[in-house]
Protein backbone atom coordinates (compact mmCIF):
# COMPACT_ATOMS: atom_id res chain seq x y z
CA UNK A 1 0.00 0.00 0.00
CA UNK A 2 1.56 3.40 -1.24
CA UNK A 3 0.56 6.21 0.44
CA UNK A 4 1.69 10.02 0.18
CA UNK A 5 3.46 11.94 2.52
CA UNK A 6 3.21 15.24 1.17
CA UNK A 7 -0.65 16.44 1.33
CA UNK A 8 -0.42 14.29 4.65
CA UNK A 9 -2.58 11.68 4.13
CA UNK A 10 0.47 9.28 5.25
CA UNK A 11 1.09 10.96 8.69
CA UNK A 12 -2.77 11.24 9.37
CA UNK A 13 -3.16 7.48 8.17
CA UNK A 14 -0.05 6.55 10.88
CA UNK A 15 -2.04 8.69 13.62
CA UNK A 16 -5.05 7.43 13.00
CA UNK A 17 -3.92 3.67 13.40
CA UNK A 18 -1.65 4.33 16.70
CA UNK A 19 -0.47 0.53 18.14
CA UNK A 20 -2.88 -0.51 15.25
CA UNK A 21 -0.56 -0.52 12.98
CA UNK A 22 2.00 -2.34 11.68
CA UNK A 23 5.42 -2.03 10.39
CA UNK A 24 5.88 0.87 7.45
CA UNK A 25 8.41 1.64 5.49
CA UNK A 26 9.28 5.54 4.56
CA UNK A 27 10.50 6.57 1.47
CA UNK A 28 11.58 10.07 1.79
CA UNK A 29 12.72 10.45 -2.10
CA UNK A 30 9.02 9.83 -3.30
CA UNK A 31 8.03 11.34 -0.03
CA UNK A 32 5.60 8.11 0.89
CA UNK A 33 4.69 5.91 3.88
CA UNK A 34 4.15 2.10 2.57
CA UNK A 35 2.02 -0.13 4.64
CA UNK A 36 2.47 -3.96 4.42
CA UNK A 37 -0.79 -6.29 3.90
CA UNK A 38 -2.03 -9.46 3.10
CA UNK A 39 -1.82 -9.86 -0.79
CA UNK A 40 -5.27 -9.21 -2.17
CA UNK A 41 -7.19 -8.00 0.91
CA UNK A 42 -7.58 -4.86 -0.46
CA UNK A 43 -9.27 -5.95 -3.87
CA UNK A 44 -12.66 -5.38 -2.70
CA UNK A 45 -11.58 -1.85 -1.43
CA UNK A 46 -13.78 1.19 -3.06
CA UNK A 47 -10.61 3.13 -4.55
CA UNK A 48 -12.39 5.98 -6.19
CA UNK A 49 -12.23 6.83 -2.20
CA UNK A 50 -8.23 6.62 -2.29
CA UNK A 51 -7.67 9.01 -5.30
CA UNK A 52 -3.88 9.64 -4.28
CA UNK A 53 -3.18 6.22 -2.35
CA UNK A 54 -2.18 2.79 -4.56
CA UNK A 55 -2.67 -0.72 -4.02
CA UNK A 56 0.82 -2.88 -5.18
CA UNK A 57 0.37 -6.34 -5.57
CA UNK A 58 2.44 -9.37 -4.84
CA UNK A 59 4.77 -8.71 -7.45
CA UNK A 60 5.47 -4.92 -6.91
CA UNK A 61 8.52 -4.11 -6.30
CA UNK A 62 9.48 -2.57 -3.10
CA UNK A 63 12.32 -1.49 -1.59
CA UNK A 64 13.12 -2.44 2.10
CA UNK A 65 15.46 -1.15 4.76
CA UNK A 66 17.44 -3.39 6.76
CA UNK A 67 15.74 -4.36 10.05
CA UNK A 68 17.42 -1.75 12.29
CA UNK A 69 16.97 1.21 9.86
CA UNK A 70 15.30 4.34 11.41
CA UNK A 71 17.05 7.26 11.05
CA UNK A 72 18.96 8.92 7.87
CA UNK A 73 18.44 10.16 4.75
CA UNK A 74 17.57 6.81 2.62
CA UNK A 75 14.31 4.35 2.86
CA UNK A 76 13.89 3.99 6.97
CA UNK A 77 11.27 1.93 8.88
CA UNK A 78 9.00 5.21 10.02
CA UNK A 79 7.36 1.66 12.23
CA UNK A 80 9.83 -0.75 12.60
CA UNK A 81 9.30 -4.24 11.78
CA UNK A 82 8.62 -6.77 14.71
CA UNK A 83 7.71 -10.70 14.94
CA UNK A 84 4.49 -9.65 16.42
CA UNK A 85 4.10 -6.41 14.04
CA UNK A 86 4.78 -6.54 10.89
CA UNK A 87 1.26 -6.78 8.85
CA UNK A 88 -1.75 -4.28 9.36
CA UNK A 89 -4.98 -5.56 9.53
CA UNK A 90 -6.37 -4.19 6.38
CA UNK A 91 -10.23 -2.98 7.55
CA UNK A 92 -8.63 -0.86 9.83
CA UNK A 93 -5.85 0.38 7.61
CA UNK A 94 -8.46 1.00 5.12
CA UNK A 95 -10.97 2.85 7.88
CA UNK A 96 -8.08 5.14 8.41
CA UNK A 97 -7.00 6.07 4.83
CA UNK A 98 -10.73 6.99 4.28
CA UNK A 99 -10.48 9.12 7.03
CA UNK A 100 -7.24 10.60 6.15
CA UNK A 101 -7.95 11.34 2.49
CA UNK A 102 -11.71 12.80 3.45
CA UNK A 103 -9.72 15.03 5.97
CA UNK A 104 -7.15 15.94 3.32
CA UNK A 105 -8.85 16.54 0.03
CA UNK A 106 -12.34 17.23 1.40
CA UNK A 107 -15.59 15.40 0.72
CA UNK A 108 -15.23 13.36 -3.10
CA UNK A 109 -18.67 14.78 -5.18
CA UNK A 110 -19.87 11.78 -6.70
CA UNK A 111 -18.40 9.17 -4.20
CA UNK A 112 -20.82 7.73 -1.47
CA UNK A 113 -19.75 8.01 2.03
Amino acid sequence: MRVPLAIGIGKRTLDLLGEATGAAIENPFDKVLYWLIAPGSAAHWDMSRLPDVAVWGATAYIEVPPVGCRKGLGIRWRVPFRYDRHLTAPAALYAALRTATREALGPREGVPR
